[in-house]
């Protein structure tokens, strides 16, 4: 008896015995005897998943995507409407005189589409070289620099520009500005990111481009650098590119606020979409004589009328309004003295979270691979492959990862599982909705299953940073290969088994397939939780897919397996105050040993191991009290931390330990940068990077988790904190801006270069300045900060669960 893969069914029994009733293998076998065959149930579920239902509920219908954003809304609007106060010409581009040319292509002066005068400069470049690049980057850049001789430009702060791309064929282009600085800050830093700016532009129209400067140095600037990145051509697109440049300004004017706990200047912070009933209403401001505020509905009527009441935390003093008591459904303003917000709703939180909800699906079938989407891309990436030993699979498909078009499982995987739970949670009260999530999770879960090789081996990743031709053998093709990993395997089988069980009653047939391959995935990733590579992280991806395949097939020995990975958890938490003068208590450990507290920089999976407990307890409930002391510690742990940067309550990165960082001058520079506990321990709102920065993924990833907490514990203050980073992320946060493009106010451009700013995306956060541990959201749009990467967004779907 073998699985459409090949291999050998019973394997699963090794580990839980008898297979319960859910899936007949045997059945699956011999229907789907060869990836041949399952080819053709692919092809039918692509075609199925190709756009989102036409059918609609009258009252609650989805609008067509692509959504298009409200420029008006937009931070970019935003700074086309600044004064000027004084401005310097820095070149009419009526001679080439101060400019150079770099890299592939050629720079001349043309007479054939100046915006003012007679010339304006042109920039050529082809959209790829002739070799086949070999980490799926791009071939280079094409350049025009204007060269300055080391000049102070303290006293300016925004460079602007008009440019026309002349690119036929491309649905979405951009270009770059570099800001080089040899001062006391250099720009760029050594990452070669500080200073660099991507703008998304509209092809062939003159665009106003806007750079904002006061957060570089500039101090001692020797150059404006405006950059072609050669990313490749879909077909039928021009593969020679012309960038017509005129008219660059330098200017003075009111500069952004970049850096800080307090709220910027003249700025509300609120959350742009609403407010939930029955949870926190909370606003603040910085800097404010304003005594009282005033709430007004739709009408202009006050509804409430209060003190505006001080905070002080250990990151300031804030101006703070409350009016959690008003419940009552409707669209609202805040006024405070001067100072008034755009209008935002107060209703039940299913109403007020869908547009976000909505918006975040948008973002994933906006990034669809292989699938051509109106206005931003044709059919893409047909030509690459993954590769196993002798055999090959096509991997377009699923979503594209990030702004740079890359790929992976991971994510792929937990962002249809994020779709499946929130289908479950609105299917009962908004079909139309959940009927959505579920399609966008089948395309997901098509991609996972044709991209397996079986036996362990699949598709993990691949760097797609291009467009291609669609034609295999030319220079834009790329190879990935199949790779067996353990936690890639867990969490593939967690999302396959939710699959079975969310799709039995709609489609049989894939549900059984998809069982059949979350039990063989299973096999080849539980590795034993006495196995000397166990980690917290991988104990937790097992115990949920242990949990997800016991309520698949009700088999009964999932419950000792689980009960096994769930001890080892509890077994990587600190229990006790960390030492005679630090109190602190409840967080984990990457190993029972604890010798490393546990962090992530990027993207975070902590979550999986407070989840599983969770749904341990829940389920056997004879064994609960020590799993619930375990949760009760990380709870109490958390309320206490995330209380030192209120009014914001932003979930912080946590302890870190100083005796770990070894010789390396960044981590210690960082690690000391936070707030000191003692000598050795330093406790730190954002994490310890260097390469990733941003940390949406990271809080989001600990919201979901601590809410899934606080559900089980019924404890409602720690949920209304976890709350608080819905907030955070839409416009509750020291620089007043929603972090959702497309959605409240304020929202800046994302580095989504190759397919645009997409509506729904959320970046990968909020950074520090380089070692510094206070809130960064400088202008500049950059990887990977402002990058869109889906895994924010699937935390977003997940943490919404939790409060529908």
């Amino acid at each position: 008896m073998k699985t459409s893969n090949g291999h050998i069914a019973p394997l699963f029994r090794n580990v839980f015995g008898t297979v319960g009733r859910a899936v007949n293998l045997r059945n699956i076998s011999s229907t789907i005897k060869n990836r041949a065959a399952y080819a053709v149930l692919i092809m039918a579920l692509t075609v199925a998943c190709a756009a989102p239902s036409a059918k609609q509920t009258v009252g609650r219908e989805i609008p067509h995507m692509p959504i298009k954003a409200s420029y008006e809304n937009s931070l970019e609007y935003l700074w086309s409407k600044k004064e000027v106060h004084k401005s310097r010409l820095l070149s009419d581009m009526e001679t080439l005189d101060g400019w150079e040319h770099h890299g592939f292509g050629d720079l001349t002066r043309s007479d054939e589409k100046p915006y003012k005068g007679k010339y304006a400069l042109r920039l050529t470049s082809p959209t790829k070289g002739t070799d086949t690049p070999g980490n799926g980057r791009p071939w280079g850049t094409s350049s025009a620099t204007y060269k300055v001789n080391n000049e102070n430009w303290t006293d300016w702060n925004r460079l602007s520009f008009w440019i026309y791309p002349e690119l036929p064929g491309f649905k979405v282009v951009s270009a770059s500005v570099v800001f080089h600085n040899d001062g006391e800050e250099k720009v760029p830093d050594i990452y070669q990111r500080n200073g660099l700016n991507y703008h998304v532009l509209e092809n062939q129209k003159w665009n106003k481009v806007y750079c904002e400067i006061a957060h570089l140095g500039r101090d001692k600037v020797t150059g404006v650098e405006i950059r072609y990145r050669m990313q490749g051509n879909e077909p039928g697109a021009t593969q020679t590119v012309q960038y017509f440049i005129d008219e660059l300004y330098l200017e003075k004017v009111e500069p952004d606020y970049f850096e800080g706990w307090e709220v910027a200047p003249k700025a509300i912070a609120y959350n742009h979409a609403g407010y939930a009933a029955d949870y926190p209403k909370i606003a603040f401001m910085s800097n404010t004589d304003a005594k009282t505020f005033v709430l007004r509905n739709a009408e202009g009527q006050i509804c409430k009328e209060g003190a505006v009441q001080s905070q002080t935390t250990p990151v300031g003093t804030f101006q703070v309004m409350d009016f959690s008591d008003i419940n009552t459904a409707g669209q609202y303003v805040l006024e405070a003295g001067a100072l008034k917000t755009k209008p935002f709703a107060i209703n039940r939180f299913s109403e007020v979270y869908r547009s976000s909800i909505i918006k975040t699906i948008n973002h994933f079938y906006t990034q669809r691979c292989g699938f051509a989407v109106e206005g931003i891309h044709d059919a893409c990436h047909l030509d690459w492959l993954c590769h196993h030993n002798e055999q090959s699979v096509a991997i377009h498909g699923g979503w594209h990862d990030a702004g740079d078009l890359s790929q992976g499982l991971v994510n792929t995987s937990e962002a249809t599982y994020a779709m499946l739970l929130l289908y479950e949670k609105l299917k009962p009260v908004d079909t139309v909705l959940a009927n959505r999530l579920l399609e966008e999770a089948k395309w997901g879960l098509d991609w996972m299953l044709k991209t397996r090789f079986g036996n362990g081996f699949r598709n993990s990743w691949a760097t797609k940073d291009m467009w291609t031709d669609g034609i295999n053998g030319t220079s834009d093709d790329y190879s990935s290969y199949a790779i067996n990993h353990p936690y890639d395997n867990l969490i593939s089988a967690t999302t396959e088994a939710m699959a079975s069980v969310m799709l039995r009653d709609k489609d049989k047939f894939l549900a059984d397939y998809a069982l059949a391959c979350a039990i063989d995935d299973y096999h080849h990733g539980a590795l034993g939780a006495d196995h000397p590579h166990m980690h917290v992280e991988l104990a937790g991806a097992t115990l949920n897919a242990t949990l997800a395949l016991y309520r698949a097939t009700n088999d009964k020995k999932c419950k000792e397996i689980a009960l096994r990975y769930a001890k080892y958890i509890a077994d990587c938490q600190q229990q006790t105050p960390l030492d005679d003068n630090v109190a602190l208590k409840g967080f984990f450990y990457g190993t029972p040993k604890k010798e490393h507290i546990l962090h992530y920089s990027h993207r975070g999976h902590e979550q999986d191991a407070v989840v599983g407990l969770v749904k341990c307890a829940e389920l056997f409930p004879a064994e609960a009290s020590e799993l619930k002391k375990t949760l009760q510690l990380y709870a109490d742990y958390y309320k206490e931390i995330m209380a030192m940067n209120a009014p914001y309550y932003m979930i912080p990165a946590g302890i870190y330990d100083l005796s770990k960082a070894g010789n390396n001058e960044t981590v210690k520079q960082q690690i000391v940068g936070g707030v000191k506990l003692n000598e050795r321990y330093y406790l730190k709102h954002f994490p310890v990077w260097t390469e990733f920065r941003g940390n949406s993924g990271t809080t989001l990833t600990q919201a979901k988790g601590l809410a899934v907490v606080a559900r089980y514990l019924n404890d409602k203050e720690l949920l209304n904190m976890v709350y608080r980073m819905f907030d955070w992320h839409l416009g509750a946060n020291p620089f007043a801006q929603s972090l959702m493009y497309g959605e409240g106010y304020r929202y800046a451009g994302q580095y989504s270069v190759a397919s645009g700013n997409l509506v729904g995306g959320l970046p990968v956060g909020v950074q520090t300045h380089f070692d510094r541990d206070t809130p960064y959201w400088s202008a500049e749009n950059c990887y990977n900060w402002k990058e869109i990467w889906v895994h924010p967004s699937c935390r977003w779907l997940m943490l919404v669960c939790d409060f529908i």
